[in-house]
């Protein structure tokens, strides 16, 4: 234990700790606030900063291991009465204590803003272990780098930039898994992936403190000596390439979530909305979506009863059902407007095919679908949302949903009209 405190007292990192701490906090914050108050999403994004953590603790940990060669010690290090094991995981647990108190310090924020409007439950834990694992894994990789190198920058520039590098380019959730971006309530980290990352922690910790450099004079230079090493490292990498096959072939980091017994629906009758429980915060703007819908022109749409969350209803119907993307209600008002529009075709006619799908069909169509889902969302489109269906005017749309009700109806029974003589002729 005495040696573990020289080691947090001697580590670059209590210098870099009030800047580490900054910077947990702008990658908390500094993307969006439409996490909090959302279990699943705070979990997410409270295991965003490990992203940018694993690559300066995998530089930091390489420096700290790197300082025994430098400083000529290999060789007082095979003699010392301590084993060898013993001073490097106190040097790498030094590291890794400066890292996983800073993450932790964020997880605490990210949970104590989210505490007072969130639902019941509370942080996902698989999460959570998905940044300290991302942590341990790298800081781990960070010293067994360090510890064969002797140059001060080197190395440590190395695991920086390389850990990086595979964490951007390999690491995203559909390679290897190593981070969420995101966590819908109708997904989970699957077990799986989770396990395999934690034992590739575990087994990169086990070669960091084991795999060292063997020193220059005879002590390190018998023949059994030099057996035991090699198996050791053949053993031991032998098992990193196995896991890391394992998460190649393990599946994708978030698989579906069982759906609720009991959703959280908008009150009032039919037409209703529901959403997760975990989305219960949507709930009233929901719940005006719902009265919205109520005010739409008498007699002109064929509205369903019920409007479902993704995966409510199990995974198989879950592209039929509304998506809440980024906190924003415009994507469900879309799905939503896409739903009226399928149930209010012409009965008794079939698909427009060949000559029928004309470009004046197709126009009238996206254009009315646009104009339901402002009537729906409650007028325009969010800010900062640009795109659309292929020559819809979004503007011009938004104009129209700002006329009197009698132009509108007017101006969408034109599009209807369209519509029904392509379905009907």
């Amino acid at each position: 234990m005495k040696l573990y405190w020289t080691e947090l007292r001697r580590s670059p990192l209590r210098w870099w700790f009030p800047l580490l701490l900054v910077l947990d906090l702008v990658a908390l914050f500094g993307r969006n606030l439409w996490w909090i108050g959302e279990w699943p999403q705070t979990s997410a994004q409270a295991q965003i900063p490990a992203f940018y953590f694993a690559s300066l603790l995998a530089a930091a940990a390489a420096w700290a291991a790197g300082r025994t060669s430098r400083n000529n010690l290999d060789e007082q290090l095979a003699v010392a009465a301590r084993p060898g094991w013993q001073i490097e995981l106190a040097q790498l647990s030094a590291t890794l204590t400066y890292g996983l108190v800073v993450y932790g310090v964020g997880v605490a924020v990210a949970a104590s803003v989210s505490l007072p409007t969130a639902g019941p439950g509370f942080l996902w834990p698989t999460y959570i272990f998905l940044g300290v694992a991302l942590l341990v894994i790298f800081a781990s990789a960070g010293h067994l780098v360090g510890r064969r190198s002797r140059s001060q920058f080197a190395g440590p520039v190395l695991c920086g930039l390389g850990s990086l590098v595979i964490i951007s380019w390999f690491g995203a959730p559909t390679a290897l898994g190593l981070f969420a971006i995101s966590a819908a309530p109708f997904e989970q980290v699957s077990l799986l992936v989770l396990v395999d990352h934690c034992v590739l922690a575990f087994l990169l910790t086990v070669a960091a403190c084991l795999v060292t450099r063997p020193p220059s004079s005879s002590v390190g230079h018998t023949w059994a000596g030099k057996r035991r090493r090699q198996l050791r490292v053949i053993s031991l990498g032998a098992l990193v390439v196995s896991v890391i096959a394992g998460m190649v072939t393990a599946g994708p980091l978030q698989v579906p979530r069982s759906s609720p017994r009991q959703p959280a629906c908008t009150s009032g009758g039919s037409p209703k909305v529901c959403v997760w429980p975990e989305d219960h915060k949507y709930l009233p703007q929901a719940q005006e979506m719902q009265d919205r819908m109520r005010r739409l022109p008498a007699g002109m749409f064929t509205i369903p009863t019920v409007f479902y969350e993704r995966g409510l209803r199990g995974m198989r119907d879950s592209y039929d059902d509304f998506y809440i993307m980024d906190g924003s209600m415009w994507d469900p008002s879309v799905t939503i407007a896409g739903s009226i529009m399928a149930a209010s075709r012409p009965k008794g006619c079939p698909l427009p095919i060949g000559p029928r799908i004309t470009d004046q069909f197709k126009q009238a169509e996206a254009e009315l679908n646009v104009w339901l889902a402002m009537r729906i969302f409650g007028g325009g489109v969010p800010a900062g949302m640009h795109g659309g269906p292929p020559n819809v005017d979004l503007n011009a749309v938004a104009r129209v949903v700002t006329q009197p009700e009698g132009a509108q109806v007017e101006w969408a029974q034109q599009r209807i009209e369209t519509i029904h003589h392509a379905f009907c002729g």
